[in-house]
């Protein structure tokens, strides 16, 4: 009966929703997709196969499950050894019939490393799974989830999400909230059916490594376990199936050896699988030779303008100084929308220069003791004004403090950006990241700059202290970064570039964007735009999202975080970092804070605790800590949903900025700058003692 029942809901999705019905423009398949056939329509037992090219284990979507290795390769010339081969087939068909090109998602060597184990079991729920809360239950032996390393048999923690964002804002939508503001002309029956069930590791997987993932025991809403597709049934029984099921026996019994191995019995699996994560070539490898090729060609910094732009200044702050910088260009052109410039090598070359600006906020402090100078990172697709925003820190601390955009996710991408999300093909998305990789250089090129003629008293910088900034003072050797928000999240892949900075602070962080986007209330605006042209579909949408993330992740911090103190890039010191977290946050999720704080490794939870954090280490209480750190502060906010939704709910003020509210927090910036040493500044729950009046 539960059979019956789960085909009969194969026959309602496997067309419209999972797209994998014939298709002219299917591709040409990937190691085990290609040349099969399809069955013998069912005599004797055997089960007819899928569409070619998708997966028979989940046949109700066919780019699931996701990540994937039957989409693979074999390639010698790259570190996994593997290359991905996802066909057209895979890609979700938009409203109007169209797929994304799969080409640059197939130059990875694996899969991203910060995307869930996807998978589509039609009725199961979460009941007696990991939450977020429960993380460790994974690791138990008899969690129903689990992920290990094919290698060493270790599991790796994560927590389950059925996803919910859909169906959560419908059910929001039809109870009249004010939140989110759109509408989804989908029942919400629909919606339900077409849930993915997503394992998140709790911590960045390890690179270039094959995981096997195992769900067993998952029930549906009347506690009735989900009935494996006849695809896995065939596999894990030994039952006769079709052709491509057959040729697929014997890599499945070392899965299953392996996972008998882990102490995970085959007899009530209802799914499994492996993937093979990218190398941190694959990531890191073209940003690493832009900084390196332009460091070494312009090791003093690069010619720069300045314009005095006394402009929306506070008490405390001398001038505004607009420095433009000719920067050496690594991409097609120089504005939004380029791509990296390849060379022959693939890797890539320098396209003469561009200019870009920086503005720079000096504090009259620094006209009678030399001022720090301080880089800042803006939000969300803002830009180098919102240096603005971090005035009176900068007057109180005297720290020299100069912002630029975030290219590649700045105001002038804002375009390129929803072209990416709306024109049919999600490859397009490449370009995002690719401009980062600018955007990142011209934050190194900014420092390497600033700081050698901040300490040579006949440069051009000095002059303009001198004329237009009272005869304040810069002290080079000094050089530290502050970002928030996007400008903690990707503040973190610089860190984990920069040869310049030592210390920085990156507060509301988090990473992967694949987690944080459904869970941030910003993500709304950008939902309402991209998941209608998929037809509101749930598996659509992550399938879109986990593909993106593989383009991301050569930029954002999945790529990065976890050489940032230990496993250096080639060419790059060891670097401290004090991660500032708001409980509760309702644009940047905790979740991705702590999924970083674990993956940079040696990371300290500074006591007293609002709460314990799975996975990481505590502080002695009110004790100074020396090296980096996580500093945890709540400001009374209800706690974050477990689901994957934003705190749509919430009506307390978002606490996501409201850190410098705090009284000490100017000082214990300074204090982690200067000497390495943090320490929380309010003794548990911050109360209004511990805020500025």
């Amino acid at each position: 009966m539960k059979i019956f029942s789960y085909w009969l809901v194969v026959s309602s999705l496997v067309l419209v929703s999972a797209g994998c019905g014939s298709d002219s423009n299917s591709g040409t398949g990937g190691a085990g997709g290609s040349g099969g056939s399809a069955g013998a329509g069912g005599s004797g037992g055997v089960i007819p196969a899928p569409p070619l090219d998708c997966d028979p284990l989940t046949p109700t979507y066919c780019g699931f499950p996701y990540p994937n290795d039957y989409w693979t390769v074999v390639d010698s010339s790259t570190v996994t050894g593997l290359r991905l081969a996802l066909p057209v087939v895979t890609m979700p068909a938009n409203q109007s019939g169209v797929r994304s090109n799969p080409d640059a998602f197939n130059e990875m060597d694996g899969f991203s490393p910060g995307i869930a184990a996807m998978t589509h079991l039609p009725g199961a729920t979460v009941a007696g799974l990991a939450t977020p809360d429960t993380i460790e239950d994974s690791l138990e032996a008899g969690s129903p989830t689990v992920i290990i390393n094919a290698d060493t048999g270790e599991r790796l923690a994560h927590w389950v999400d059925l996803d919910e964002y859909l169906v959560q804002a419908k059910l929001r939508i039809e109870a009249g909230e004010d939140k989110p503001q759109f509408t989804i002309d989908r029942p919400i029956e629909d919606l339900r059916q077409e849930q993915a069930l997503m394992l998140r590791p709790a911590i960045r997987p390890e690179d270039a490594t094959r995981y096997i993932v195992a769900i067993r025991n998952v029930v549906d809403g009347e506690g009735v376990p989900v009935e494996p597709s006849p695809g896995f049934q065939a596999l894990r029984d030994d039952s006769p199936s079709n052709d491509i099921i057959e040729s697929r026996r014997a890599h499945f019994e070392e899965i299953f050896a392996t996972l008998e191995d882990a102490g995970v019995s085959r007899d009530d699996l209802q799914i499994a699988w492996d993937f093979t994560t990218t190398s941190r070539e694959n990531n890191t490898s073209a940003m690493v030779h832009i900084r390196d090729d332009a460091l070494a060609n312009s090791p003093d910094g690069v010619p720069y303008t300045i314009e005095l732009k006394n402009e929306d200044l506070i008490e405390g702050i001398a001038c505004r100084l607009e420095i433009t910088f000719e920067v050496p260009l690594y991409m097609t052109k120089g504005e939004s929308g380029g791509l990296l410039n390849l060379g022959a090598d693939g890797l890539p070359e320098q396209n003469g220069t561009f200019e870009y600006a920086a503005a720079l906020i000096v504090p009259v402090r620094a006209q009678t003791e030399a001022a720090s100078l301080v880089e800042f990172g803006h939000g969300q697709l803002g830009a180098k004004e919102q240096v603005l925003g971090f005035q009176e820190i900068a007057a109180e601390q005297n720290f020299a403090t100069f912002g630029l955009d975030w290219k590649g996710f700045s105001h002038d991408d804002v375009l390129t950006v929803i072209n990416a999300l709306v024109g049919g093909d999600i490859s397009e998305f490449r370009a995002i990241p690719e401009r980062m990789h600018q955007g990142f250089l011209n934050f190194l090129m900014a420092m390497r700059t600033l700081s050698v003629e901040a300490d040579d008293g006949s440069s051009l910088l000095n002059q303009s202290l001198t004329d237009d900034c009272g005869g304040a003072t810069i002290d080079g050797s000094k050089r530290y970064y502050f970002g928030g928000s996007q400008g903690g999240i990707l503040g973190a892949s610089l860190m984990a570039l920069t040869t310049d900075i030592e210390r920085g602070l990156i507060a509301v962080p988090g990473h992967s964007y694949n987690l944080l986007l459904s869970r941030s209330v910003n993500f709304d605006e950008f939902a309402v735009q991209f998941y209608p042209l998929y037809g509101w579909n749930g598996l659509h949408n992550q399938m879109n999202l986990a593909l993106m993330q593989g383009l991301w992740d050569r930029a954002e911090p999945t790529g990065y975080s976890k050489y940032i103190r230990t496993n250096r890039l080639p060419g790059t010191p060891q670097h401290e970092i004090l991660i500032q977290v708001s409980k509760a946050d309702h644009q940047v999720t905790n979740l991705g804070a702590h999924i970083m704080a674990r993956t940079i490794g040696g990371i300290v939870n500074l006591a007293p605790l609002i709460r314990p954090v799975w996975g990481i280490d505590v502080s002695g209480d009110h004790e100074a800590h020396t090296g980096s750190a996580m500093l945890e502060v709540d400001f009374g906010n209800d706690d974050a949903p477990i689901t994957n939704i934003p705190h749509w709910a919430d009506t307390d003020p978002d606490p996501h900025g409201r850190a410098t509210e705090l009284r000490g927090i100017g000082d214990t910036l300074r204090e982690f700058y200067e000497t390495g040493v943090s320490k929380n500044p309010c003794i548990g729950p911050c109360n209004e003692d511990d805020l500025v009046p």
